[in-house]
């Protein structure tokens, strides 16, 4: 997603109006992104120098949780941040040469009624992203990406140098457009270039004079600013422009689509692995099944090779020592005249008890080696549904604990110990004490069925589909029919009829719910059960009110 300077305008308008006089209480890091909390508020601001998700949000705690998961590491300016940031009061967040770096002002107290000034600048410039941390006298502390003289002639960002901004857009300020200057409005500086294409159309679509919007946006206040999406480009403008979505969000609220395309791409990246994990398990079953199937037409071929050992004990008198072969009639009509390969080192009879004792091995097996062949083809055909629903997982977080899972059996080769291993699931904590647990396998379902389930929690699950095993843990309380359906839609959701508008749903206690013995794990029967009729996506509009 695209932005332009105007939106960073936008931003420090909207940091000032949230933080301006609040204590910085914390920050959290990942490897290309910081999350900074003021005064013990449930929101963080979010800043981003990835290259293809940069820019700044206000993101909650339980985003804050799915980026502490998906981090690979902390980047080391998180510890200059706490040193020098951390405890300090934001003063001012401004925006340099009007461009998309921005430069937020803290005051930190040193003790005796001293204060220290500090300042973050966060240079949301997309592939050349960076975050600074500055002294009082405008010299780098800590830089998130160093920038050496030999890479960028024009600058050094470097610990101990004097900080120099981006090379400046080159333009007249948009205090003395004019409206006869129109066709030359992306020359101007302050505005992204495809914000001022896109006024240019309207101005000949519409015929409207934008030069009191255009001489004003610099002085404007927060609130008379509009969030709206072109295309692909978030911008803030005191003018509603035709086709464009509005946010109708703070500039701050309507960024977190970075976050989500932050998630979003982290979500492919990680279903690639999971892929590459999953099709080196089916390739393994297809080798084992091609393998079965050539001991099973050996077995097809007992019956022959005990006709042909009877034969050769019939016949020793007619067969040469020695002879590569023999050619004998059989009395059966099904075999006639055979052509039998011998061994030339041993007898007739020696010859006959070799295909008697091929013949009676593989006999023997036929049943044992049949079962097997059904238990791979089913394995192949639950790794395939298994793959389907993985693909449908919209939650990074759901996708990640799943990547864990697969990633860890691949390391230990099969040798987690039971009592350290806990297969994943998804959690979510409600109001009054209620929780809701999501098997995302079937040993994940097996998991909060059996093991984190009471007798008398509720147990969900989609009606005559493969999905999750779904519980609400009730502690003791009583279920409302409000909780039944948010517990009954997670587990449509959570299914193969996760696309279906609707889907029943059947649940029951957990107590009447029995593990059928010798299949696989989540494999279960289930009596007394009640059904629900709800939409798969009821949980998300319900979550919000339940939490």
């Amino acid at each position: 997603m695209r932005y332009g300077p105007e939106l960073a305008l936008a931003w420090t308008l909207d940091i000032n109006e949230r933080y301006k006089g609040k204590k910085l209480f914390r920050c959290e890091a990942g490897r290309e992104w910081l999350a900074l909390q003021f005064s013990r508020n449930n929101n963080w601001l979010w800043l981003s120098w990835d290259n293809q998700s940069c820019g700044m949000a206000v993101i909650n705690k339980q985003e804050l949780d799915i980026l502490k998961e998906l981090r690979a590491k902390t980047h080391p300016i998180s510890g200059a941040i706490k040193s020098h940031l951390v405890g300090g009061f934001l003063v001012q967040a401004f925006q340099i040469n009007r461009d998309r770096v921005i430069a937020i002002e803290f005051s930190r107290p040193l003790g005796a009624g001293v204060n220290v000034s500090r300042f973050l600048v966060f240079e949301a410039t997309g592939r050349q992203a960076n975050l600074i941390i500055l002294d009082d006298k405008q010299k780098i502390m800590e830089v998130a990406k160093h920038i050496h003289p030999e890479i960028n002639r024009y600058r050094s960002v470097l610990p101990g140098l004097f900080y120099t901004p981006p090379p400046p857009f080159e333009g007249p300020d948009l205090e003395i457009f004019s409206k006869n200057d129109l066709a030359n409005i992306t020359k101007y500086r302050g505005i992204g270039q495809p914000l001022a294409k896109f006024l240019l159309k309207e101005w000949e679509l519409r015929n409207l004079d934008l030069e009191p919007y255009l001489k004003g946006l610099y002085s404007i206040t927060l609130q008379e600013l509009i969030c709206q999406e072109i295309d692909d480009y978030l911008t803030a403008f005191p003018l509603p422009l035709s086709g464009s979505r509005r946010e109708g969000k703070s500039p701050l609220e309507s960024s977190k689509k970075l976050l989500d395309h932050y998630f979003e791409r982290e979500r492919h990246k990680m279903l690639e692995q999971i892929y590459k994990i999953l099709d080196v398990k089916r390739h393994k079953i297809i080798n084992k099944i091609k393998g079965l199937s050539a001991l099973l037409s050996n077995v097809e071929e007992a019956e022959k090779w005990s006709h042909y050992g009877t034969l050769l004990i019939s016949y020793a008198h007619k067969v040469k020592d020695g002879a590569p072969f023999a050619c004998l009639k059989s009395w059966d009509e099904r075999y006639g005249r055979v052509e039998i390969k011998l061994d030339p080192k041993l007898s007739p009879i020696e010859n006959a008890k070799k295909y008697f004792k091929l013949a009676k091995k593989y006999q023997r097996n036929e049943e044992k080696l049949s079962k097997e062949m059904e238990k791979l083809k089913n394995a192949l055909n639950e790794l395939d549904e298994y793959r389907e629903f993985v693909s449908m997982l919209n939650d990074v977080s759901d996708v990640k604990k799943i990547l864990d899972d697969l990633s860890s059996d691949v390391r230990s080769k099969g040798s987690r110990k039971s009592g350290d291993y806990v297969p994943p699931y998804k959690r979510l904590d409600l109001k009054d004490g209620f929780i809701v647990y999501v098997g995302l396998n079937a040993k994940g379902n097996r998991h909060v069925t059996f093991k984190i389930a009471s007798p008398e929690d509720l147990w969900f699950h989609a009606k005559d589909v493969t999905g999750a095993h779904v519980i609400l843990k009730l502690s003791g309380k009583p279920a409302n029919e409000k909780l039944i359906n948010f517990a009954a839609s997670l587990a449509a959701y959570y299914s193969k009829a996760k696309e279906a508008s609707y889907h029943v749903v059947d649940y029951t206690q957990r107590k009447h719910v029995k593990s059928l013995p010798k299949t696989g794990p989540g494999h279960v029967t289930y009596s007394d059960f009640s059904s629900t009729r709800v939409s798969p996506g009821l949980w998300l509009e319900l979550l919000e009110e339940l939490q």
